[in-house]
């Protein structure tokens, strides 16, 4: 599952060295999940032996219960790879093809000549219900599997089917009710009776309402300030086949040795779902049928994911060097994909590491400031204080940029992530190229005006005249609430933020790019606000 925001991660810079895996991977650990605070399970594996597993902070933080490798946690989406090999299952049963129409199997669903393919490698265009925001309102009512397609399947279309990609949690919701059409069991009981229980996946689960898991690891939010909370309810109706399987670290193994060595489907079937679809323009997606295909030191690795309220999890496979990653947390809010690579790059002898640097005087280093456009409709700011440069997303932190060679640097603390600049045949800065493995966007320099936010201090006063509640949508509203001298905003279904102020009336967030400006009415009082984010202005009428 998705969020409507997205979340800023920590990552860490640090080489890990084969001969002291423990130690290593322990430090990147405790980095980002103290031991007091929510943490997870790991398990590491090579070539059919578990180098490394354990817990790392708190299961149950009220109960003082520490993680284990034998607790709980729900996966999320990675739970969309279940329901991908029950689909390649019953296409090597000859009960349906990839390819065939939706409505060969869902004959009451609007006619957009979807394919299944196109649903499992998100080139479908269905809009992803979990990016309204009215979802969070509802997100803790129990659905069937039709009230779940009714929330979707009348809305209009992100693209032309197979023209585009984009990440959709509906598309495995309909592909969960076509498993059950065509197979006439509940998605639950195939992927039971048919997956974790051929496999000997003893302690994986189809998460329910009703059904308490011992050793079940509670959910956390981290509230502004530093405390967790609970995680907000979420009826395990909704993510259904999307997202809603219940496991644990050992159980994962189980799973990816049994794909990688065909106990569930034929190696034809395994490639095709670690294969990227590729796009009429050429483009490459990375996405297969519920697998990503990333790269890992040089390396194919295959890869996915899982974000769920109070939960973010990762899986990551180098099958060249039969290396897999499982880490499975109990917070939200922060991924342990980066260390997931992290651990598998040195695994496989190339830990991630900056090499040589070299000099640039402040004349060489005021060539790159600069706004640049990127493709995704991002933008970055390039920046000197005349010692160093810095890089600056849209609705990120700065960052420092390391010149490793000509033209060419490294983020700090992101060595998987560089930034080329390119020259025009006058030898001037053009444009950018910023990657991320094999994620890679071209950007254009501008002439815009670099403006970096001064962010105010406000009296208490000002701030607690902006409390309320907005309604932004029916079932989608913000509180906003002073704590300690901070203005904190919190959407429904959403962890609390920070909001930072640049006049009495408009404030921004920081870890995703976001304002809001609160509107006065005749009467001097605030009787609204406005959220901008993602190129929309959404106003919101206070309660």
């Amino acid at each position: 599952m998705k969020k409507l925001l997205t979340f800023l991660f920590v990552t860490l810079s640090i080489s890990l060295f084969a001969q002291d895996y423990v130690k290593s991977i322990k430090f990147l650990l405790e980095k980002q999940y103290p031991a007091e605070g929510p943490g997870g399970a790991i398990l590491v594996a090579k070539q059919g032996e578990i180098i490394y597993e354990g817990g790392f902070g708190k299961a149950n933080i009220e109960a003082g219960t520490n993680n284990a490798v034998t607790n709980n946690y729900k996966i999320g989406s990675i739970t969309k790879q279940f329901t991908a090999v029950a689909i390649l299952m019953l296409q090597e049963q000859g009960k349906l093809s990839v390819d065939d129409k939706l409505t060969k199997h869902l004959s009451n669903y609007p006619e957009h000549n979807i394919t299944l393919r196109q649903l499992l490698n998100h080139t479908a265009g269905l809009p992803n219900y979990t990016n309204m925001p009215s979802w969070f309102g509802i997100a803790n009512e129990h659905k069937t599997v039709d009230e779940m397609l009714a929330l979707f399947k009348d809305e209009p279309l992100d693209f032309i089917p197979g023209t585009d990609w984009r990440y959709s949690n509906s598309g495995y919701i309909v592909l969960g009710a076509v498993i059950e059409k065509v197979s006439g069991v509940s998605y639950e009981d195939f992927i039971e009776k048919n997956i974790f229980n051929k496999i000997g996946m003893n302690h994986s689960y189809y998460g329910r309402d009703d059904e308490t898991i011992e050793g079940m690891a509670i959910g956390y939010s981290k509230k502004v300030g530093g405390t967790f909370e609970k995680a907000m309810e979420l009826s395990m109706t909704q993510p259904y086949a999307s997202g809603s399987i219940i496991s644990t670290v050992g159980d994962q193994y189980i799973w990816i040795k049994a794909i990688r060595d065909n106990k569930l489907i034929s190696e034809e079937s395994k490639e095709s779902a670690w294969t990227s679809a590729i796009l009429p323009n050429g483009k490459n997606t990375h996405y297969g049928f519920g697998w990503m295909q990333n790269e890992i030191a040089g390396y194919l690795s295959i890869e996915h994911g899982g974000g769920i309220f109070g939960f973010v999890c990762s899986g990551v496979y180098i099958p060249e060097q039969d290396i897999f990653v499982s880490i499975l947390t109990n917070r939200d809010g922060v991924s342990p994909d980066e260390i997931a690579v992290r651990i598998a790059a040195a695994v496989a002898g190339h830990p991630y590491v900056i090499g040589a640097t070299i000099p640039l005087t402040k004349e060489q280093m005021e060539e790159y400031v600069a706004v640049y456009d990127f493709e995704d409709g991002s933008t970055r700011t390039i920046t000197t204080d005349g010692e160093n440069l810095y890089s600056q997303k849209n609705g990120s932190v700065k960052l420092k940029i390391i010149p490793v060679a000509k033209d060419e640097f490294v983020f700090e603390g992101y060595e998987m992530s560089t930034i080329k600049f390119k020259r025009n045949n006058m030898n001037r800065i053009g444009g950018a190229v910023a990657k991320f493995r094999v994620d890679e966007i071209t950007g254009r320099r501008t002439n815009k005006e670099i403006v970096e936010r001064v962010e105010i201090n406000l009296a208490i006063k000002q701030l607690e005249r902006l409390q309320g509640e907005y309604q932004l949508a029916p079932e989608f509203t913000i509180k906003v609430f002073v704590r300690d001298n901070k203005l904190i905003a919190q959407a429904t279904g959403q962890p609390e933020f920070e909001l930072f102020a640049t006049s009495p009336l408009n404030f921004f967030l920081k870890v995703v790019d976001a304002q809001i400006d609160f509107v006065e009415g005749e009467t001097g009082e605030i009787e609204s606000m406005i959220l901008h984010q993602g190129g929309q202005n959404m106003p919101g009428l206070k309660l």
